[in-house]
Parts: structure tokens; sequence; C-alpha cells
């Protein structure tokens, strides 16, 4: 029954890639999806070849031709994984489908759970509903970790369950290398740390820390991810709010608080609150499963405490580690609620369930267009006796799709016949998050000669942005394109879709040779 659903879930996820029209979309439906796809570009190259050169210079170059390269902000789990995945064939395509897959995956993972609280047909439907939510088919839209993420604590969890069940050496260090992948697929997988403490806790089984082992859990995390955690705490640092941390708990709770309906609509989110209850009441009697129950219950408290006392920002996203687990609450509730009707019970299930997630928010969507067709039109270089140079000026999502698409348009990319620069890199300085922003440059004369010394051959200037949200270098270059007519040429200009309903133009300028721009100076 496992294979049926996850060949049911995976044929969802796939249909739901063409019929969103995903797998046709650029990487710009969030800020760091392209860093994400050419970072993986990058593993997957090493991997194929460039391990031939040693690590630190392979990556720095990798980084001055293609500027979205994200390791060291984010841990290497998912790139390790993505960049074999693409090893047969480097496409952003096959990205998406490696999305499909593991989104499959934790829904096949949530009914092998499932299967132990609830009634088969009620732990298939959790299996679906995982894969089918508007929620999980979104986040398969976009390249990211936080599917691997989830799919990674809950087998963690549920790991440490058996541990307890029947304590040894080898469970333990198991749990402990399950949590180092995921801390090392994603920082905020930290919270792992609290379920040992808090399943502990709720099951009352307080002998088990005299056993070394369960103290040993934690040798992994310490011994392999601790030197990673160490090494990049001043790069992740860029990406946290400066902000103290009881302001920023209040925030994210009114935040989440608003978010979790909308995530899970109204009826699963009552539901998944009698679900916790449930598990809750099962561990501390010690009724079947409870060691496992205390463990998800302790996924639950750990996830949580992360997300409302990091501040690394809100946003829906971070429910994924719990995605899966708050299914399981919700489906646990209505299993209990429609069992008290034995004669209707699957009928009752079947519509209690359909009804939750009919009232689920829209039908995500993903409709980013332009970027790639633009690179395509410009022509990534084959061969070249100097590198061609590009400058990108858009928001980080313009630049990064403009990048991650000629990264994965190359032929040769270690080395490279082309490097692009980045607008807010080259013309102005901010931080990861876009703090503390200024632009060196005054005047069109001083942006002109920067090109110059760049040896920029193009530049892409992206006007799809309402100007109300243009940074005043793009405004700058802009008007720098417009007056250097004898330098510079508009090639062509490319629609770009952000999203149903907003568009706009991406202007591509070449630079006017030499003996053209005399000619139009005489």
């Amino acid at each position: 029954m496992t294979w049926v659903v996850l060949v049911a879930c995976l044929s969802l996820n796939l249909i739901s890639l063409v019929t969103s029209g995903t797998l046709e979309s650029d990487l710009a439906g969030d800020p760091d999806e392209a860093a994400h796809a050419v970072t993986s570009l990058m593993m997957r190259d090493y991997m194929a070849g460039g391990w031939q050169q040693s690590p630190m210079p392979f990556a720095n170059a990798y980084y001055a031709d293609f500027p979205k390269v994200a390791l060291g902000h984010y841990p290497p789990g998912y790139y390790l994984l993505s960049g074999l995945w693409l090893l047969p064939f480097a496409s952003i395509k096959s990205l998406f489908v490696l999305q499909a897959v593991l989104s499959a995956t934790l829904a096949t993972l949530l009914y092998r759970v499932a299967s132990k609280f609830v009634s088969m047909p009620a732990a298939m439907l959790a299996g679906l509903l995982t894969a089918a939510m508007p929620f999980t088919l979104k986040q398969e839209q976009f390249v990211m970790s936080d599917i691997l993420l989830a799919c990674l604590c809950l087998v963690a969890a549920t790991s440490w369950g058996s541990y307890m069940n029947r304590p040894s050496l080898r469970r333990a260090l198991g749990f402990g290398v399950l949590a180092t992948a995921a801390i090392l697929t994603k920082g905020s997988a930290i919270g792992l740390c609290a379920v040992p403490l808090m399943a502990t806790a709720i099951n009352r089984r307080w002998l088990l820390l005299a056993k070394p082992s369960w103290w040993l859990s934690a040798l992994p995390v310490v011994v392999l991810a601790g030197p990673w955690m160490m090494f990049s705490t001043k790069i992740t640092s860029e990406g946290m709010l400066h902000q103290p941390i009881g302001e920023f708990f209040k925030e994210a709770v009114l935040y989440y608080a608003l978010a979790l309906p909308q995530t899970l609509g109204w009826i699963f989110t009552v539901l998944s609150f009698g679900g916790i209850a449930w598990l809750l009441i099962g561990s501390f009697k010690g009724t079947k499963n409870a060691t496992t129950a205390a463990s998800l219950c302790g996924l639950v408290v750990g996830i949580l405490a992360v997300m409302l006392l990091v501040p690394a920002g809100t946003t829906s996203r971070y429910f994924m580690p719990l995605f899966a687990v708050l299914v399981l609450a919700a489906t646990m509730a209505t299993d209990a609620l429609c069992s008290c009707l034995p004669r209707f019970r699957w009928t009752a299930l079947l519509l209690l369930m359909a009804g939750g997630f009919a009232v689920v928010t829209q039908w995500p969507d993903k409709n980013v267009h332009g970027f790639s067709a633009a690179v395509v039109r410009s022509g990534v270089p084959v061969n070249s006796p100097e590198a061609t140079r590009w400058l990108i000026a858009s928001d980080p999502r313009g630049e990064g799709a403009v990048i991650a698409a000629a990264a994965f348009n190359s032929q040769h990319r270690s080395p490279s016949f082309l490097r692009i620069y980045r607008g807010s890199k080259e013309l102005a300085t901010s931080d990861w998050l876009g703090r503390g922003y200024q632009s060196p440059f005054s005047s069109e004369t001083a942006v002109l000669e920067h090109l110059d010394k760049l040896q920029i051959n193009r530049v892409f200037l992206d006007l799809s942005l309402p100007k109300d949200r243009r940074q005043p270098h793009e405004r700058l270059l802009e008007k720098a394109m417009h007056s250097a007519s004898n330098r510079w040429k508009l090639d062509f200009e490319q629609i770009i879709t952000r999203q149903f309903g907003e568009s706009g133009n991406l202007l591509v300028y070449i630079r006017v040779p030499p003996a053209e721009a005399i000619k139009a100076l005489d």
C-alpha cells in the first residue's frame, strides 16, 4: 500500500507542476529560489569533475561568474542531494521534478506514521492531503530546501520514538545522524534538539537519562553539524533581523496565528488543535505509540520555539517542518469524531476531510516569464577568447532569475566564458536583507565609467517593477543608458511577467563597437 500512496502522490504533484505553469516558469518566485538553484548546479559541476580543483577556489570562481551561490548562508545538505539529482540532466525543470518527488516522499512518510494512529483509510487520506494541499503544492513550485527539511524532521522525530521503545546506542545515534542531516539542510532544524528532552518529560521516562546512549544521541550533531554552524554563524547572522527577541516574539505570534488558518484552513486548524491534544493525552497515559506521539509533540514545540524566538523573519513557509504533524493531528481528530458514527464512519470521514480541504485558500500557480527568454535572445557564449560580461539591474528575484538562466544555459561553467555582475552589488551596497543601502554613484558619467572599468558588454535593465519599488541605482542606470546612445544601444525589449496581472519590460542594451562609437561622435 505504501507504493500505491507514493505513486498516487507523485502523479498528483507532477500533474500540478504542469498545470500550474511551474515547469515553464523562471526562477523568480522567491528571492532565494535562484540562489538554491545556482548552488545546486555548482555542487553538481563539482561532482562532475570540479573535484579535481580545490573546493574553495572552485566555489570562489563559480561565484565570481554566477554571483548567486548561497553556500554558507545555507548549509550544504540540500545541495548535496540536488547536485546528485542534476548529474544526469542539469536543467531547471529537473529541479522542479525533484521538488515533486520530495513532496510525494513527505506524504508517503506521513501515511506510514499516520497508520500507527488512525484507520487505514484515514491514513491514506492524510498522505493524499499532505500532497494535495495548496500549501504543499506551493512549496514544490520553488527550488527550496523546506520540503526536504520536513521529511528529515518527521523521520528524526519518529526515530526517537523508536529509541524510547527499545533504547540502544544504535538507535540513539540514528536519531543524532538524522537530526544532523536536518540541521545541515536548514538551520531551523536545531529545534529537533528539543525532541529528546520533551518526549522524555511527556512520557515521564526519567530513567532514560541514566543511560549513556540518551546523551550520546547528541554526538553526531556536535561532531558533524557543530563545526558547520560555528563556521557559518557570521554569514547567517546577516540574514537575521536586528530586533529584540521580545519584540520579534510578539510580532511572530500575531503573524503565525493569522497565517495558520490560511495555510490549513479553519476546519483543519481547529481539528489539528484537537489532534495535538489527543497526542498529548495519549502520551501521558502511555497508550499505544505513546513514545512516537510524545516525539511528534516535541518536534512541534522545538520548531515553534525557533519560529517564535529566532529573528529570521516571518513567512508561512516556515510551517513546512510542522505541516505533516498538523495534518496528522487533524486526521486523528477527524477519525475519532467519525468513529462515533460506526454505521456511517467512512462516509463521514470522507465528507469531513473533503470539507476541510474545500475551504483552504485558492490553488497556487506560478507565472514568472521573460528572464530566461532574454538570456536566450542575448546568446550565452559557447567559446570566446575573452570573457563576455553582463550586468543585470533588478530586484533580488530578477537578478537571480537572469543569473540562474545564464548558468543553466551555459555549456561551460568552470571555467565560464560568461561573467555576470549584479547591479545591486556593483552599483550599490547593502547587506543580505538589503539593509544599509547606499549608492556610491551620484552621476550618470560615474556609472558609465564603472561599466567601462568592468568591461561590461551587455546591460539588462529590469523595468517590470513599479517605479516606487525601483532602487536609486536602477533609476540612475536608466538615465545613463539614455544619455549614452553613442556608447550603448538598445538591443531588444523583453516582456517580463512576474505574476498574473503584473508585467513590464526588460531593456537589454549592448555596447556599441568602438568604430561605431567614433562614427557616432563625428
